[in-house]
């Protein structure tokens, strides 16, 4: 935490949401973009891992690296080579796009053999600026969890429904991919909130998949296959209420056509839905490994 807020706490001082954030980009500037920025170089040109990397992050940022580079350009006249804008033209001082530009970095890293010697070094130094600059007097709403920002939400609930649950679908990828996108959904949704109705469709989708393994009916939908889950599960039978209550809001905010404001979850029902699809898959996976 800075010194300024310690201060302003000591002395009763308010400290708001915008001060918070501005300390968290000021951090990821000083101490990660802007030493990465040294480190890769300015030659556009010349530099082969400068230009990989600036490449990488202008086209996940779905722009042109060649037409930035040549509006960057324009200012050296006589210049014998080119030279790259900062990988800060990316975020703007924008706290979402900074987000988004730390993940991409990251991305980049994970990658074997993208950088060469340093990815494991560079991965490490964002781990580490990034969970320091999470270390605010309020919190900013987001965690940082394998080089991806998430909405904060309660960690004993994190570590059981979502981690854990992660760890048991190692062994099915349909299933695991289905529900990391309903996660990386919720993730978006911070910025567009349309995004809340894909965590409910891919959620309940991991959800139905995996339902069908667990009975082997692999043609039925979880419509037709809720009454029989709760039956091998050996749970009350007041569940059977809960999962028909599950599946009637996937199709109001998860399959409604259209993008209007009436059918958009708000974002305690999607974290609400997010957390009871990884309790029912938790259910089935503690079945399956016993």
């Amino acid at each position: 935490m800075s010194r300024i807020f310690d201060f302003k706490k000591r002395f009763g001082q308010t400290i708001d949401l915008e001060e918070v954030r501005r300390d968290f980009l000021n951090k990821i500037k000083h101490f990660l973009i802007d030493p990465l920025d040294e480190e890769i170089g300015w030659s556009y040109s010349y530099s082969v891992t400068g230009k990989s990397l600036f490449d990488f992050v202008a086209i996940e940022f779905n722009q042109d690296p060649a037409q930035l580079v040549s509006h960057h350009n324009q200012r050296y006249v006589y210049a014998t080579e080119t030279y790259r804008p900062s990988l800060n033209i990316f975020s703007g001082g924008n706290f979402e796009s900074t987000m988004l530009l730390i993940e991409i970095l990251y991305d980049y890293f994970s990658r074997s053999g993208s950088y060469g010697y340093g990815d494991d070094e560079w991965q490490k130094k964002i781990n580490t600026v990034v969970q320091n600059a999470l270390t605010q007097p309020a919190s900013l709403g987001i965690s940082w969890q394998d080089g991806k920002f998430y909405p904060e939400g309660v960690e004993e609930f994190n570590e059981k429904l979502i981690e854990d649950v992660l760890k048991w679908l190692k062994g099915n990828p349909k299933v695991s991919v289905l529900y990391k996108n309903a996660i990386d959904h919720y993730s978006q949704s911070i910025s567009d909130p349309v995004k809340r109705k894909d965590v409910f469709s891919n959620a309940f989708q991991a959800v139905e998949k995996l339902t069908q393994e667990y009975l082997k009916t692999s043609t039925l939908s979880f419509d037709k296959n809720f009454n029989a889950l709760v039956d091998k599960l050996v749970i009350d039978k007041e569940w059977k209420k809960i999962f028909n209550s599950y599946r009637e809001l996937s199709k109001e905010f998860g399959r409604h056509a259209g993008v209007s404001d009436k059918f958009i979850p708000n974002q305690e029902d999607t974290e609400a839905f997010l957390y009871l699809s990884g309790l029912i898959m938790r259910l089935i996976l503690q079945k399956l490994v016993e």
